[in-house]
């Protein structure tokens, strides 16, 4: 069972809204019931949001399922990185590297 907080679960029930596809009205097509899981306010309870809905959304799959998520230093979003010195999610680390390849081309021009 995985812990939310307030703004991780509102961001679990507007992907459930949006994405999965056995909610219908609020209410779950395998269930034939109200929807679980946007009842829970605290926990993941539904399996089928775990498997198929939650990894179409990166950002919150590696904040709730990766134990080595890391805070990216530029963005602030999560990210799983691939070792241990990875500090910029993907967008913001090609970045950080156009920026350096820039500063780096600009002191090499200086030195001729």
């Amino acid at each position: 069972m995985i812990k939310l907080d307030y703004n991780q679960a509102r961001k679990v029930h507007k992907l459930i809204r949006k994405e999965c596809c056995n909610c219908v009205e609020n209410n779950c097509v395998l269930m034939d019931d109200v929807c679980v899981q946007l009842i829970s306010q605290h926990n993941i309870y539904c399996n089928y949001f775990l498997r198929a809905v939650l990894p179409l959304d990166k950002n919150l799959s590696a904040e709730l399922l990766s134990e080595n998520a890391k805070r990216c230093e530029v963005c602030g979003k999560y990210f799983t990185p691939r070792n241990n010195s990875h500090k910029y999610c993907d967008n913001c680390s090609e970045v950080k590297r156009n920026e350096y390849m820039k500063n780096y081309m600009r002191e090499k021009r200086m030195k001729c």
